[in-house]
């Protein structure tokens, strides 16, 4: 394990170490092999595969982080694992990893940061009226983020769905979802 790691996780609490650590193994094991196998492969059931494990896993450690109530001391946590997360699967796509083209699409949807944090924000608010169930919504609401986030991504770089179809898998709360022509 590196010092990087192991300085980050002694900054959490002792009940958060040992998931988030095998969380951050089982994607560093992904990286090792299947990602460049995958990126090889011409078969899209592999890219495929290999993007669900990656999705997954970022979405497991980015609910296991926010179930934690660190106030906005998590938020650098979630961003990074998101970025990750779309930087694996661009990999995987075929495509070079760049934070230009990570922000592109993330924009693309609609999203910046600011949009983490209002998720995170909404899940405070639930703190205070709901104690005792605000960590499990604050987590709900950052794995169900990622989750989404992912999906999209992988939608629109491995199964070449159109932007404007991707962004109707990735709703922001409080946006109108796009309207469809009448049917003739």
């Amino acid at each position: 394990m590196s010092p990087l790691l192991e300085k980050l996780a002694a900054k959490l609490p002792k009940n958060l170490r040992g998931p988030l650590l095998s969380h951050v193994t089982a994607l560093r094991e992904l990286i090792e092999g299947e990602l460049d196998a995958a990126r090889k492969s011409p078969d899209k059931e592999a890219k495929l595969a290999v993007t669900r494990k990656i999705v997954t896993t970022c979405t497991a450690a980015c609910t296991t982080v926010g179930v934690e109530p660190i106030p906005l001391a998590d938020f650098p946590i979630l961003t990074a694992l998101q970025v990750l997360m779309v930087g694996s699967i661009l990999w995987v796509s075929g495509r070079e990893i760049s934070l230009k083209a990570i922000a592109e699409f993330l924009g693309a949807l609609g999203m910046n940061i600011g949009a983490g944090l209002i998720f995170r924000e909404g899940a405070r608010a639930a703190i205070k009226v709901l104690p005792g169930f605000g960590s499990a919504i604050s987590g709900a609401i950052a794995g169900g983020a990622t989750y989404t986030l992912g999906r999209a991504a992988t939608a629109y770089f491995i199964e070449g769905v159109p932007l404007p179809e991707v962004r109707r898998l990735f709703r922001i709360p409080g946006r109108k979802p796009p309207q469809l022509p009448p049917e003739k």
